[in-house]
């Protein structure tokens, strides 16, 4: 398998420690405040499933903050949806205040072994059926592929652990270059940790609809109802208008946010709850456990609680955690949850 190769690559120390080696320093959670389905002034949900389970929200830098979710979580995450910074060489704020830094002073060098490093803990908390998506642009998708490929193992042309799709997400925001093709979409790479893993295409399909597909013979029944046949190796295939079609990896019909939209919370680069819901609802059952390290806005976190996903979302910004608690306490909870913070302790 091909490995890339960057200037300063090593193996982190930290690979020691999920072997089962206890490492040198360690990290902690410590709990800062605890809120509960009635503290947020909606009326508290009937009782379910893992009822003991507490969400986390956990203020650090994603290092910190997974090496010490390791000790208790260690394979046991569903589903990881991440969408970390693009290498934009750009900071990006909210009216006086940082939001997050995307400036790598060592480079792209500097860059790929930051995201090499939180590929391999967050492969280590994957669990064995887990699905992992990450979500980039065109500066750095096609270096994390190989990374990823070198992280997961596999093949693409097996049903295997690794690679399984780059979702192309498609949007009109933003302005037109005259000197080269506008750039008009992110990546979402999906990678599974083996053959086993959770996805309902039927959850998320489209409607195959009355509008003409492929070759397919229209039939107009005296309901009025469409259907469609294609023969195809000395069969016919015959499908309603109401069937629903496995979704293809080119996603266009979910709307970037635009500046007035009701979801958004100010903070930088905010997704749409659509793009994660298809996400959740795809790759996860409810009660899955979801991670998001760079939970930014809280769009993860507030629609796995809204579909009944236990999570734990991270951010090293003060912003993204605050934004997060008030976006979470304007919903109605269905478990409590946990602000907490991680710190570095001498063993």
């Amino acid at each position: 398998m091909a490995e890339l190769v960057w200037g300063g690559k090593h193996c982190p120390h930290f690979v020691h420690s999920i072997d089962g080696q206890k490492p040198a320093n360690s990290y902690q959670l410590f709990t800062d405040s605890h809120y509960t389905p009635s503290s947020s002034g909606a009326v508290t949900p009937p009782p379910i499933p893992c009822e003991n389970w507490v969400n986390r929200l956990i203020f650090g830098d994603r290092h910190e903050a997974l090496c010490a979710l390791l000790a208790d979580f260690s394979a046991s995450v569903d589903l990881i949806y991440i969408d970390p910074p693009f290498m934009t060489g750009r900071t990006f704020n909210y009216g006086a205040e940082l939001a997050y830094s995307d400036v790598w002073h060592d480079g792209l060098d500097g860059y790929l072994q930051w995201l090499y490093e939180t590929l391999m803990l967050l492969h280590a908390l994957l669990a064995t059926d887990g699905s992992l998506y990450i979500h980039l642009d065109w500066r750095v998708v096609h270096y994390a592929k190989i990374i990823l490929d070198e992280i997961f193992g596999g093949s693409p042309q097996t049903n295997g652990p690794g690679f399984k799709n780059e979702i192309i997400w498609h949007y009109q925001s933003g302005g037109r270059s005259q000197k080269r093709y506008a750039r008009k979409h992110d990546s979402i790479l999906l990678y599974t940790k083996s053959a086993r893993y959770c996805f309902h295409a039927e959850r998320i399909g489209e409607r195959r609809g009355s509008h003409k597909r492929n070759h397919m013979r229209k039939a107009v029944a005296d309901t009025g109802h469409i259907s469609w046949t294609i023969r195809s190796s000395g069969r016919i295939y015959s499908y309603h208008e109401d069937t629903l079609m496995s979704p293809a990896d080119v996603w266009s019909d979910i709307s970037h946010l635009h500046q007035k939209d009701p979801e958004r919370t100010g903070y930088a680069t905010q997704k749409p709850e659509a793009l994660l819901e298809r996400v959740l609802l795809a790759s996860s059952e409810e009660n899955d456990l979801v991670l998001d390290c760079f939970c930014g806005s809280g769009v993860t976190p507030a629609v796995a609680e809204r579909l009944g996903r236990r999570w734990i979302a991270c951010d090293n910004s003060t912003l993204a955690i605050e934004t997060t608690r008030e976006r979470l306490l304007a919903k109605t909870l269905q478990r409590p949850f946990i602000v907490q913070h991680a710190t570095k302790t001498l063993s």
